[in-house]
């Protein structure tokens, strides 16, 4: 049974396995199929990008891109059910789909069902609250159904949020032009007439507004309006032809024809040639005659007004036929006459009030309702003054007097406290100047009348949200959200005012306080993206990588395959220096999305962490794998070249690495750095005169100090011969001779170390010494070498023979062994000495300790040399400081007396500096004093000044 549960444990997770490839490697497929797709529509190939379409839906059938896309195509083939029925698919997926509104508003528009069309409106300003663009397709759709009335408040909505959008602007006039011809077609001329006036408020010059406009006035009587327009249109365009004619037809209705033959005999004296107007005045005049033949009663009241002007019921019949006529100007002439005589008179205060505001003089109304209100208050007045004195500010608005607005809103409010139109109005008005004080107390004093007004208590959330006071904000909006939990405008209201706190604060590098924020959107709305998004970043800034990573896991559980959380995962990944899981995921959308760069660069960064990690962890081989992938990607990248040449180096395999330098300098032609890589690659690999020219090519592209020297440094290192010279200088305070030795030498330098030959001279008063010398230096392998010598002279000064070999070994920690032997033949003396040193550098100091064993006939002495030095300039210059006990077989100044000082007490001191010029000339100076004790008391000095001077050619 245990083997049957295990076998059946492998089978289901072999079987996961296989079902979750098969779904990637289906999605991959899927997006595949939708660039095809998107391309194919972009060639106008419908049927094809259908097809391929369909495909990605069987491989991937959630693809919502997909659908959407379906449904665009589908609405291109007037196909429109179809795209009505993949429109709704998206959206009943995502609501929040901005464009699949777009698709499905235009699919009910163009199948001429508006209702629908507007039901898809509302429901995208419900998740998108003020939105320009489905605002203005909202009033489009009110505008085809000829619902006028919602459409003049919407169209006044939009036009008071975006006052300076010209696209608002257009879409504003369009709206009143359409809704003036339609009052037309129905002869209502009064609301065709303040449509066209609101066109002409937003654009003065409108000559579609003012020629229908002119057409309202002539239809509806109105014949004063129409000449006060002709006239301003005179005014701008004086002796026009066409508006002369106009204006005489004008008179000519309104039976004015003293002015009508004026007009006419001023079109005869511009246009004398026109033959229209010469034959229209016998008829013009015959006209007048019968008129005023038969006078109409207008003329017969003002008749009977001029005889009485006392006479009320005259007045009042030629106001009321001047009002009827649309004669405002009359009618308001009339009244000012009536009031002249008795100015208290409510009746024509009344009157003039309406033809005032007939003539759209809201303000002059406004005042006149104000006498009217304080005389005898009652509700109608009330109300007729408050309305007034709302369209006044409206007015204001319109034309951006702000300050007037305000005054004839506040003037409204104080009459009537409560009306919430006014109180709207007024808060708009404050929120539109950022006066955010003004705009809170009014809505505080809208909130006493209408406590739970939603849209009241929504208006001072966001007014506290533009002053920065979030919480407050936050706090109304949970409140709504918590009354309408349905109403998804609430809820939605709630989260953008905690996304926008949270940014702020992280503005303010308030990063703790951003993340409460941004976790009570989740907790709300716990797959809210933009929400993740932040506490991924969050947490990642706060030095939180591991919760940055479960909230990156949280985001893609709900949002499997997202590229822009699967990247952030990649980031966070990379902090965490999880660098080949991070470079696993950047790699997949590099094979999704080939050709986009951020994934590409991306997917480089985790290679690049990756390799310079494995080096860390001295791993060179998998680093130098990792770069090379770095380099199939992306060949010039300079630090993956630089990195595998460093690697290379470090292995020895200098041919690799110059393959590598090869590459970057073809990529960046002399580029200092890839030209001092193989400077130095090829001085590792002893090619040293190919390194020089290499070295002296970088000189020339940058002469800095640090590149001449290197020059310098290789050029030496071609050099094989060296001349050399040197003098030392012995005197002594216990005899008067000085012991003087002048040598000059030649050192030949081979590939495995050095031999060099010496002739050395010293004068004496019993003879001149020449003395022959040859030594080498020999390397066996990198730690192992040896040293030899042989001398022979001529017996004067100089021992007969002398000779020496040593073999060093260097150990670790790069301490250096040597172990050798001495002999020395002097007036038939033998001495014989063993050596043995111990040498160990400290930084720039080296110390040596070397011992002497020295055995002469039948005595045996010791000897020890302590040297110091101290490195400079590449370790060629140093100081040097020696201090020795008991004469040793290596000191040269006092070889000639050697059988005599071996067994005396000897104590030396030395100091000396050499210095070496440019790699090729070495110069040293040197000196010594020797103390050595010849009794119980007695002691006897050497001083000692050595000499040098190499060069190398």
């Amino acid at each position: 049974m245990a083997v049957l549960k295990h076998l059946l444990t492998g089978i289901l997770v072999c079987w996961a396995m296989q079902t979750q490839a098969q779904i990637l490697k289906q999605k991959d497929n899927a997006e595949a199929l939708y660039n095809q797709a998107v391309q194919e529509t972009k060639l106008q190939h419908y049927d094809k990008a259908i097809s391929l379409s369909h495909e990605a839906l069987k491989a991937q059938p959630d693809f919502i891109d997909q659908q959407l896309l379906l449904a665009r195509l589908y609405m291109l083939t007037k196909q429109y059910d179809l795209s009505r029925k993949y429109t709704k698919a998206v959206l009943a997926k995502n609501p929040r789909y901005r464009d699949a509104y777009y698709y499905a508003i235009n699919v009910e528009l163009t199948t001429g069902k508006y209702a629908e069309a507007e039901c898809y409106a509302d429901e995208a300003l419900a998740y998108f609250p003020g939105s320009r663009e489905f605002m203005l397709k909202k009033l489009g759709i009110l505008d085809l159904q000829h619902k006028v009335y919602r459409g003049n408040e919407l169209a006044e909505t939009i036009m008071s949020k975006y006052p300076e959008d010209t696209t608002v602007r257009n879409a504003y006039i369009e709206h009143y032009l359409q809704s003036g011809k339609y009052y037309q077609q129905l002869g209502n001329s009064g609301m065709a007439r303040q449509s066209y006036d609101r066109v002409l408020l937003a654009d003065p010059h409108n000559r579609d507004a003012r020629e229908a406009n002119l057409g309202v006035a002539l239809k509806g009587g109105n014949y004063q309006s129409a000449l006060e327009q002709v006239n301003d249109e005179l005014a701008a365009h004086p002796g026009n032809y066409d508006l002369l004619m106009r204006k005489l037809s004008i008179l000519e209705d309104m039976h004015a024809y003293v002015e009508a033959l004026s007009t006419l005999q001023e079109i005869q004296r511009r246009y004398p040639g026109d033959a229209k107007a010469r034959t229209m005045e016998t008829s013009l005049r015959m006209e007048a005659a019968t008129y005023y033949a038969n006078m109409d009663p207008y003329t017969l009241y003002g008749s009977v007004l001029e005889k009485n002007p006392g006479n009320r019921e005259a007045l009042d019949k030629l106001i009321g036929y001047s009002m009827a006529r649309g004669a405002y100007q009359e009618a308001l002439a009339w009244i000012n006459r009536g009031l002249k005589a008795n100015p208290n008179d409510s009746h024509l205060l009344a009157l003039k009030m309406d033809v005032l505001e007939g003539d759209r003089k809201y303000g002059s109304a406004a005042a006149l309702a104000m006498i009217l209100y304080q005389r005898s208050p009652n509700p109608m007045l009330k109300e007729r003054l408050v309305q007034l004195q709302t369209v006044t500010g409206r007015e204001y608005l319109a034309q951006q007097q702000y300050d007037l607005a305000l005054a004839s809103f506040e003037s409204a409010l104080k009459v009537s406290p409560g009306d919430s139109a006014v109180l709207h109005l007024l808060a708009n008005t404050y929120i539109s100047q950022k006066n955010t004080s003004a705009a809170l107390k009014v809505l505080d004093q809208a909130l006493t009348y209408y406590p739970a007004n939603e849209s009241f208590l929504l208006k001072k959330s966001g007014v506290l949200a533009d002053a920065g006071r979030y919480e407050e904000a936050a706090a109304i909006a949970g409140e709504l959200a918590t009354r309408y939990p349905s109403d998804e405008r609430f809820s939605n209201n709630f989260v953008d005012m905690r996304l926008t706190a949270g940014r702020n604060l992280m503005k303010a590098e308030e990063y703790d306080l951003a993340k409460q924020q941004f976790e009570q959107v989740l907790a709300i709305v716990p797959s809210n993206q933009e929400a993740l998004d932040y506490m991924i970043n969050m947490q990642s800034a706060t030095g939180k990588p591991d919760s940055a990573l479960y909230f990156a896991d949280k985001a893609l559980t709900l949002y499997p395959g997202n590229r822009d959380f699967l990247l952030k995962k990649a980031s966070v990944l990379q902090d965490m220096h999880a660098y080949n899981e991070s470079a696993a995921i950047t790699a997949d959308l590099v094979n999704r999305y080939p050709y986009t760069l951020k994934y590409k660069n991306a997917y480089l960064t985790s290679l690049m962490s990756a390799g310079t990690d494995y080096q860390r962890n001295q791993q060179p081989d998998s680093a130098l794998a990792v770069f090379n992938q770095v380099l199939a990607l992306r060949p010039k990248d300079s630090m993956a070249l630089l990195y595998s040449i460093n690697i290379l180096n470090g292995q020895q395999r200098y041919d690799s690495a110059l393959a590598y330098i090869a590459q970057g300098i073809k990529y960046y032609p002399d580029n200092e750095t890839f030209l001092m890589k193989r400077a130095i690659t090829l001085e590792n690999k002893k090619d040293l005169t190919a390194a020089a020219l290499v070295a002296d090519s970088i000189v020339k592209l940058q002469p800095t100090a640090v590149n001449t020297d290197y020059r310098d440094y290789l050029a030496s290192k071609t050099l094989k011969n060296q001349f050399g010279l040197y003098y030392l200088n012995s005197s002594y305070d216990y005899m008067s001779d000085k012991y003087n030795i002048a040598t000059i030498e030649y050192r030949r330098y081979i590939k495995r170390g050095s031999y060099a030959v010496q002739l050395n001279y010293a004068g004496r008063k019993t003879g001149n010494g020449l003395q022959g010398l040859a030594e080498m230096y020999y390397t066996h392998t990198p730690k192992l070498y040896s040293y030899g010598m042989l001398a022979y002279s001529n017996k004067t000064v100089f021992p007969q023979l002398r000779a020496a070999y040593s073999i060093f070994k260097t150990f670790k920690k790069d301490i250096e062994v040597e172990l050798g032997g001495r002999y020395l033949n002097l007036d038939s003396t033998n001495s014989i000495s063993g050596v043995v040193s111990v040498a160990k550098p400290f930084g720039d100091f080296w110390v040596n300790l070397r011992g002497y064993a020295i055995s002469e006939s039948s005595d045996f002495y010791t000897s020890f040399n302590l040297t110091t030095r101290y490195f400079m300039n590449r370790r060629q210059d140093y100081l040097q400081v020696v201090a020795g006990l008991g004469t040793s077989p290596d000191d040269r100044s006092r070889l000639i007396n050697f059988p005599n000082l071996t067994g005396l007490l000897t104590h030396s001191i030395g100091a000396g500096y050499q210095k070496v010029i440019r790699y090729r000339t070495t110069l040293g100076l040197f000196g010594t004093w020797i103390n050595q004790k010849i009794s119980d008391t007695g002691y006897q000095n050497q001083y000692d000044i050595y000499v040098t001077l190499q060069r190398k050619f």
